[in-house]
């Protein structure tokens, strides 16, 4: 294991390496759906959690917001403001050309940051901090992730998770398109990916290096836990919501591929 910004500043650059390539994939697109009233880009079971807490009017920040569409999707909802945060410059470009579209400019805010190192000022302003699929395995260092979470929070506020399971991360696709377990779930070394991180595309390339982590669902819950935040709900999904070894979802024996949770903050 190296430092942490070691793996986060290499990230950085595999995310706005990969930028300019999901821009082609989806942002035209992106740039019409936005602009309807009841535009909605979450997956259902995210949204009934949300309703879970009663996003109206409500001021809420996205950690690793990737382009926006997310944040402003809760916006849609009824969310008073938005922050998002990526470390992607990249990501972010496309994200304010979404927000304009949506005409959000003066309710969302969009800013360029390390997670690690989010401004200060920053601190206690949210009633919900979010975060959806595919973030937390890009962490280094989760404890540190959830106290960053937790500074953002005001007293009673909720962090609410969209996440791919723990287990998914075990498995892997042969050239034939089927995921097979490979890894061990307690493994404790990153994974290195010079492919590339077209999700959306699933087309490899030759990029910089990107560097992901497993954490258990018990390094996930305890790192609330130990900061004393209450676990208000969990919601176990059975079906593809990352885009990641899809096939399990039709599999008889088929794992758990993704995780709803609630932590509310202490008062």
């Amino acid at each position: 294991m190296k430092d942490r910004k070691f793996y986060t500043d290499a990230n950085r650059a595999s995310w706005d390496e990969v930028a300019p390539r999901h821009r082609t994939s989806n942002q035209e697109e992106l740039l019409q759906a936005i602009t309807v009233p009841d535009y909605n880009a979450l997956v259902p079971e995210f949204v009934e959690t949300l309703e879970l807490i009663d996003i109206k009017g409500k001021n809420v920040a996205q950690i690793c917001c990737n382009n926006a569409k997310d944040l402003l999707s809760v916006m849609k909802m009824g969310a008073r403001s938005g922050v998002g945060i990526d470390a992607s410059a990249g990501f972010i470009d496309q994200g304010h050309e979404l927000t304009t579209a949506a005409g959000y400019q003066d309710d969302v805010k969009l800013i360029v940051s390390d997670v690690y190192d989010i401004p200060k000022e920053l601190e206690g302003q949210f009633d919900i901090v979010m975060t959806t699929v595919g973030v937390m395995s890009w962490m280094p260092d989760l404890p540190v992730f959830f106290k960053v979470i937790n500074s953002l929070l005001k007293p009673g506020g909720h962090y609410v998770v969209e996440e791919m399971h723990p287990v998914l991360l075990m498995y892997e696709q042969d050239g034939k398109g089927v995921s097979h377990p490979l890894y061990s779930y307690f493994k404790e070394d990153p994974w290195e990916e010079t492919n590339g991180l077209d999700y959306f595309g699933h087309v490899e390339y030759e990029s910089k290096p990107s560097y992901s982590f497993q954490h258990k669902m018990d390094d996930i819950l305890m790192a609330g836990i130990n900061l004393g935040m209450s676990l208000k709900h969990i919601r176990e999904i059975d079906h593809d919501i990352s885009n990641f070894c899809m096939d399990l979802q039709h599999q008889e024996a088929k794992p758990p591929l993704g995780i709803n949770l609630i932590f509310e903050k202490s008062i």
